[in-house]
């Protein structure tokens, strides 16, 4: 397949690289590793007029070890990231995580910036053009109507809110860590929380402002126990069909003090189950609470079939992977799945 055609835009620094994506009038786009967007350039999903590539841009990918904790540029690759020997001494779980991404031809290629602003999916919309054609344009493709979800039950009105599903491997380990994201702007640079980064809007699935870009990503000094598990279809090449990252810190009664259960592939940004992770403070994991647990958490996803998997087998596997993440936790069995 080939690409449609684009003008194309390589800024030498990121100051410059905002000021092009603020000021765009021509629908831009930026590009670092290329392997989602230029899939779904060729299949004519996105046909952007202007392509802005951020790899000719310095200083962008580093991993930088303080007292306080890691920097991560966003143009660092997930390759450097999972064969990062600091990375490795500090946060092994953030190599495990970007290990299980893709092949090996993704994780040299894709970096982690990348991966943490990717597209959301859809089986309706991360189609060819001729797939799509025999269908109305859906929500996300700047039509009228959700196919994964055509009509609301009163009145038969059209859905308006796109159900598309966010995929990533990294962000809910990085979300699980309290990782915090430096971007960069027209108006200069601000930190917030990555959690925060995440709009839960299929259509527009990250808060960034117009001109915004992902600088940095920032971790402090760790903590706890953190656990991914990812269930997919084949061991490599795949995204989730349901991903988990899970966090445990405790006290010196053995008592949960602090609990983060993030999952990926199950709404339209990472999804946090707060109640479950409530249950799991103070708790004493024996098989009961464990139960109680995954339960709660299954409760609070709705995934949306999105895929080619239903919405009951994806919260089935959902608690299954929390029950097994508890469990090693439990016992301080960490090898991973």
């Amino acid at each position: 397949m080939r690409l449609p055609k684009f003008e194309y835009l390589e800024p030498k620094t990121l100051k410059e690289a905002a000021k092009a994506l603020a000021s765009d009038t021509k629908g831009s786009v930026l590009i670092a590793g290329g392997t989602d967007l230029l899939v779904n350039m060729k299949h004519r999903v996105i046909q952007p007029k202007q392509v802005i590539n951020l790899k000719a841009i310095p200083k962008l990918a580093y991993i930088s070890n303080g007292k306080s904790g890691l920097r991560i540029g966003t143009l660092t690759t997930l390759h450097e990231i999972a064969s990062s020997l600091v990375i490795q001494e500090r946060f092994p779980i953030l190599c495990q995580a970007a290990g299980e991404v893709g092949a090996y031809a993704h994780q040299a290629m894709g970096t982690l910036g990348g991966n943490l602003c990717q597209g959301n999916r859809c089986r309706f919309y991360n189609q060819s053009a001729f797939w799509r054609g025999v269908k109305s344009p859906c929500y996300k493709a700047g039509g009228s109507v959700c196919h994964v979800v055509p009509a609301r039950p009163a009145g038969g009105r059209k859905s308006k809110e796109c159900h598309s599903t966010y995929c990533g491997d990294m962000a809910p380990v990085l979300i699980a860590l309290d990782a915090q994201v430096r971007v960069v702007g027209p108006n200069g640079e601000r930190v917030l929380p990555l959690s925060k980064l995440y709009t839960h809007d299929g259509k527009r699935p990250l808060s960034l402002r117009k001109g915004e870009i992902l600088k940095e990503i920032l971790l402090f000094s760790p903590s706890g126990k953190t656990l991914y598990l990812k269930w997919r279809r084949r061991e490599s090449i795949e995204f989730p069909i349901v991903s988990l990252a899970l966090h445990i810190e405790k006290g010196g009664n053995e008592r949960i003090q602090k609990a983060r259960i993030i999952f990926s592939a199950v709404g339209s940004g990472p999804v946090e189950t707060l109640e479950a992770e409530k249950m799991l403070k103070n708790a004493s994991l024996d098989d009961q609470m464990i139960e109680k647990i995954s339960d709660q958490a299954i409760k609070e996803i709705s995934p949306m079939r999105t895929s080619i998997y239903s919405p009951a087998y994806k919260r089935k596997m959902a608690g299954i992977l929390l029950k097994q993440a508890l469990e090693k936790i439990n016992t301080n069995a960490l090898y991973l799945l």
